[in-house]
């Protein structure tokens, strides 16, 4: 069944949401005129690594320059001033009241692990978490059971669910694990978005609720900011990561990383231990606020001359796309009326699920019809099943100029879309065509061959 999906709040067409000032209207032509995309390559998937619009690549190319005219003073006296004003813009655009709770990390794994690797873990403490945990996050996990004897508890919810219902399941999980003596949830962690597939949380409902259970919760926003509104205020997570080089057009890899003055106290090193670490006879002295800015402000030497590229990235979304709700609405609208259309050529459907929110995003997941077994004609082989999504990325690039994300979820293939001002559903339906020939292709065995 094809599930047909209109937005609550606009039209069909997505011209219709965009800003009357706009030059260049949202799509191919804007993707040939802000981008620098090969003509050969179609770009189907901004979810993974973003891109960067010309414009805020050459103020980082600029800053780029700059540094390698005199790289002394520009490291060692300057970096730290230039970083201000874009941690305390990128503060505002998250309603972070204080700017010295929020500093810049290269991206969400970085700043995730540095919350795992700093909590002093005792016997009985547990993580709690679902099944749609981040790869690498899920990664570091496993090493917290390996290394420190940590306890993690995962909640088996199958996608598509209800809000209510994860929220449910999250707080029951909870409290179960509460009344076996001598455990307790001491971290809880959810998304904003999940990755793959892409879907968005209720993490605004998830956050309150396990914080009533006691635990700390780390909000994984690597899909986040530029994509939806984050309040930071409002949410009052206890450790929250984003990146900016995903959708807020910022160079990769730039990622702001909030910690809430009433919780730095646990955040004693960073990731590598850099030349600010804050030993533990030093916590609570005078001054200790602000060296927890300054252990993120130099961990070693890297190029972090993307940590200054956030107000040219503002001012292209501002100046060019018409602001964040032109933005916003666009990607959204261009990504749930492309998967219509691709579900309609796939013969398939999309994730969708009453009382849910996942769809309130720039995400849609289209059904490939492809299935695992052994019995039928064109059944795809489990043995073999892990090879399906590498072949469809590799053979998509190579013959078509077009990179494919899919993901094999409880024995169903999805094709994950994304929403962004520089495509247009004719993209995502010549995609959705060449996909379905792939996908006779491998039902034909051609990607174990």
């Amino acid at each position: 069944m094809t599930i047909i999906y209109q937005s609550r709040n606009e039209g069909n067409s997505t011209k219709s949401i965009m800003p009357s000032t706009l030059q260049t209207p949202f799509g191919a032509a804007f993707r040939k005129q802000h981008f620098s995309f090969s003509p050969s390559y179609t770009p189907l998937n901004h979810g993974s690594y973003g891109a960067i619009p010309s414009p805020v690549r050459a103020v980082h190319e600029t800053i780029r320059a700059e540094v390698d005219e005199a790289p002394d003073p520009f490291m060692a006296l300057e970096i730290h001033n230039r970083i201000l004003p874009h941690r305390a813009l990128t503060a505002k655009l998250l309603n972070c009241k204080d700017v010295d709770e929020l500093v810049f990390v290269t991206n969400a794994t970085t700043g995730s692990d540095i919350v795992l690797k700093n909590l002093r873990w005792e016997k009985g403490d547990t993580v709690l978490c679902y099944e749609l945990v981040y790869e690498s996050l899920r990664h570091g996990l496993q090493w917290l059971q390996d290394e420190r004897g940590v306890d993690v508890h995962v909640v088996r919810t199958e996608w598509p669910v209800a809000d209510e219902e994860l929220v449910r399941k999250m707080v029951e999980a909870a409290k179960a694990i509460h009344n076996e003596p001598g455990r307790r949830v001491k971290l809880a962690i959810v998304d904003t978005i999940v990755s793959m597939p892409g879907v968005r949380v209720p993490f605004e409902k998830l956050v309150p609720a396990l914080q009533a259970q006691g635990a700390l919760v780390l909000v994984d926003g690597a899909h986040g900011i530029g994509q939806i509104d984050v309040d930071l205020a409002e949410l009052n997570p206890d450790f929250f990561v984003t990146n900016l080089h995903k959708w807020f057009f910022v160079p990769r890899g730039c990622a702001a990383f909030y910690v809430p003055k009433r919780h730095q106290h646990l955040v004693r090193t960073t990731l590598p231990t850099g030349h600010k670490y804050r030993a533990r006879s030093r916590l609570g002295q005078q001054g200790d606020d602000e060296e927890f800015v300054e252990m993120f402000g130099f961990v070693g030497t890297d190029d972090t001359t993307a940590w200054l590229c956030v107000e040219a990235a503002r001012d292209f979304r501002n100046n060019v796309c018409g602001g964040e709700i032109a933005i916003q609405k666009y990607c959204h609208i261009v990504a749930q009326q492309s998967a219509t259309v691709a579900a309609e050529i796939l013969g398939t459907s999309i994730m969708d699920c009453p009382g849910s929110c996942l769809r309130d995003c720039a995400f849609a997941n289209v059904r490939l019809p492809l299935e695992l077994g052994t019995d039928g004609r064109g059944q795809i082989d489990p043995a073999h099943a892990h090879k399906v999504s590498d072949w469809f990325k590799q053979t998509g690039y190579r013959e078509n100029g077009t990179y494919f994300q899919t993901v094999l979820y409880r024995g169903v293939w999805w094709w994950r879309i994304s929403g962004m001002v520089y495509v247009e559903v004719e993209d995502f339906r010549k995609g959705a065509e060449i996909l379905k020939g792939l996908c006779e292709r491998v039902k034909n065995g051609e990607h174990i061959r």
